[in-house]
């Protein structure tokens, strides 16, 4: 930063880990970790809102999460991610084209979290040695603690074998530690259920999860002979207005039947005065419907239904399906167990959207099947799947369906 004078970011997965792990952090002697780094005889100003410092020839550094990088300014000359395994792959996508346009560097510290895109970049580092410096060490090649001991101490405190691996053994291979459908996709991809395949451009819905300050994330699909979803793409963007995935939306080419909104795109949002969803129906008019409203713990298991069943991803969605993989459980040290709730991270807005969708193509399953009381009514269960009704009379049916 001396040398060049630039703009250089540390990238944590969030900008609350950002704050917290650096900006707020301490030695453990009590030192403070930036009064360290940036003496003050080389600061010209700090600023606590920002995480930004500015040294005393001008070159800036800040502290940033890879779940703000749309917003960030000037692009930088250097990078340094941590938790790279734990952040927003997009983040890298959107940053290398700035370092190779500024002749730039990046460098990513990580621990090891299954074969996910940080094992992709570990992969391509280890296979290109004149681009890239690549090194793996785990806590035998360190010897920054005693191995065996602790290694020991963690198995008898009840700590997961897997955990243990990825953390001290570096372990790739230790796959989807507490992940909320990782055995699942699995199992999907090993029977071929991502895939090119070909499909037509209509009958499409979409189902989304809003980000009011941060991603927004969608899904498209189509019903295929199983009347179950071919999941045809997937969009996400942080920190765009709505008409920004309106468009994005409209210029797929598909023609749609619903898009499918969350419950929270009633509210009236502050800088509009109008919901998102009152929004949505002045652009697309009676297309747009509200997801049933579930809990967040019958929407994984209806998650968990839906992957179970005969469905496709194509594999334009291979960046929902990171996400997918990525949705995790909190492991509680404290309690030596993994958390009710999964993690919020840079995976829950795509999580959250598939979550509706499940909700939504499970509750058309049950409903598409009369009971014995409604097999004498006139009630049409013959409608097209979740295109032509209302939505009184899907509640109508739902009410129906519980009797």
């Amino acid at each position: 930063m001396e040398k060049r004078k630039g703009a250089y970011w540390h990238i944590y997965p969030t900008f609350a880990q950002a704050r917290k792990a650096i900006w707020e952090g301490f030695t453990a002697d009590g030192n403070r970790i930036l009064d360290l780094v940036f003496p003050r005889e080389i600061v010209k100003s700090r600023n606590e809102t920002e995480m930004k410092i500015e040294l005393r020839n001008g070159t800036i550094w800040r502290l940033i999460g890879s779940d703000k990088i749309e917003v960030v300014g000037a692009g930088p000359v250097g990078v340094v991610f941590s938790e790279y395994a734990m952040a927003n792959p997009l983040a890298w996508n959107l940053i290398a084209p700035m370092l190779m346009e500024n002749s730039g560097w990046a460098a990513f510290i990580t621990t090891p979290r299954g074969h996910n895109h940080a094992y992709e970049l570990y992969q391509l580092a280890k296979q290109n040695p004149a681009d890239w410096f690549c090194e793996l060490q785990t806590l035998r090649d360190t010897k920054a603690y005693d191995p065996e001991k602790t290694i020991a101490s963690e198995r008898a405190s009840g700590r997961p074998e897997a955990l243990i691996r990825q953390e001290y053994l570096c372990d790739w291979s230790a796959a989807n530690v507490g992940s909320v459908w990782g055995d699942l996709l699995e199992a999907l991809e090993n029977r071929g259920g991502v895939a090119d395949f070909e499909h037509e451009r209509d009958g499409v819905y979409t189902s989304w999860d809003l980000g009011h300050t941060d991603a927004t994330a969608i899904w498209f699909w189509r019903l295929n002979e199983h009347r179950l979803p071919d999941i045809i793409d997937h969009y996400e963007a942080i920190g765009k207005p709505m008409s920004h995935y309106f468009q994005a939306v409209d210029s797929k080419g598909y023609t749609y039947v619903k898009h499918w909104l969350p419950h929270d795109a009633k509210a009236k949002t502050l800088q509009t005065g109008s919901s998102i969803v009152e929004q949505a129906l002045a652009h697309w008019g009676y297309q747009v419907e509200i997801a049933p409203r579930l809990s967040l713990s019958d929407g994984i298991q209806a998650g968990r239904w839906l992957l179970q069943q005969p469905i496709r991803f194509h594999s334009r969605c291979e960046t929902g399906l990171k996400a997918l993989k990525h949705y995790h459980y909190d492991y509680d040290e404290e309690t030596k167990a993994f958390s009710m709730r999964p993690d919020h991270d840079w995976s829950s807005h795509s999580a959250d959207s598939f979550r509706y969708m499940s909700v939504v193509v499970q509750h058309s399953e049950k409903m598409s099947r009369p009971t014995p009381k409604e097999r004498e009514k006139t009630l049409d269960y013959q409608k097209p799947l979740l295109g032509q009704i209302t939505m009184n009379e899907w509640w109508n049916m739902l009410e129906m369906s519980r009797e």
